[in-house]
């Protein structure tokens, strides 16, 4: 598995930079994504897109990064938003306007959080698609969180007050919804937590990777 010279790599030189011709990421949750060439520096690797566009996720993320075979390129890609969102698509289509929001970064939101599961619960209790927690339900008038419009409806409103308040800043909007608006506030920045900086990558990662298709 090319991972682990990888990462052997990284710990003997700092900087392993690696161009190629395409290759595919398949990543721990069974994602993948094509690139054109990864740099990868202490436990953070850099993939730079076939199409332009560029983002880094923590190394361990990553399961293995292969080549593709001879005129596979076109067939192994990351499917739309639409298709990945399959029949909740037009209620994702519906909020995203509803709110002025960007209908991919709606779905790398729910991808991250629930996996498309309407009935998903968290250990901290967050539920349903975009996993809100009650207080957070209630406040932006979400009456039934495992009602995939309704949810879909509160969890839009949320971010775009987010986007808001932090004056468009995507980055800063995330790590709130990861982490709580105070906790952004009270490091004026992304808070330091390894979940949410990988959150953060995640989310924006995909976003970038469905704009490339």
């Amino acid at each position: 598995m090319r991972y682990r010279a990888l990462a052997g790599m990284t710990l003997v030189f700092g900087w392993a930079a690696v161009p190629r011709a395409a290759e595919r990421v398949v990543f721990q949750d069974g994602r993948h994504l094509i690139v054109e060439r990864w740099t990868a520096r202490g436990p953070w690797i850099q993939f730079e897109l076939e199409k332009g566009g560029a983002f880094a996720v923590p190394l361990e993320l990553v399961a293995s990064i292969e080549p593709l075979p001879p005129r596979l390129d076109e067939e192994i890609v990351r499917p739309g938003w639409q298709g990945r969102a399959g029949d909740l698509a037009p209620l994702i289509e519906s909020a995203a306007s509803h709110h002025g929001l960007d209908p991919e970064l709606l779905v790398a939101i729910i991808e991250a959080e629930s996996g498309f599961d309407p009935f998903a619960v968290s250990r901290k209790g967050a539920c349903g698609l975009m996993q809100l927690m009650p207080e957070t339900a209630a406040r932006f008038g979400v009456s039934d969180v495992f009602d995939p419009r309704d949810n879909l409806e509160g969890g839009a409103r949320y971010l775009r007050w987010l986007l808001e308040r932090f004056q468009g800043n995507q980055q800063l909007a995330l790590a709130a919804y990861n982490a709580g608006e105070g906790a952004v506030d009270r490091y004026g920045g992304i808070p330091p937590y390894p979940e949410t900086r990988s959150y953060v990558s995640r989310v924006l990662g995909a976003v970038a990777a469905s704009r490339s298709d």
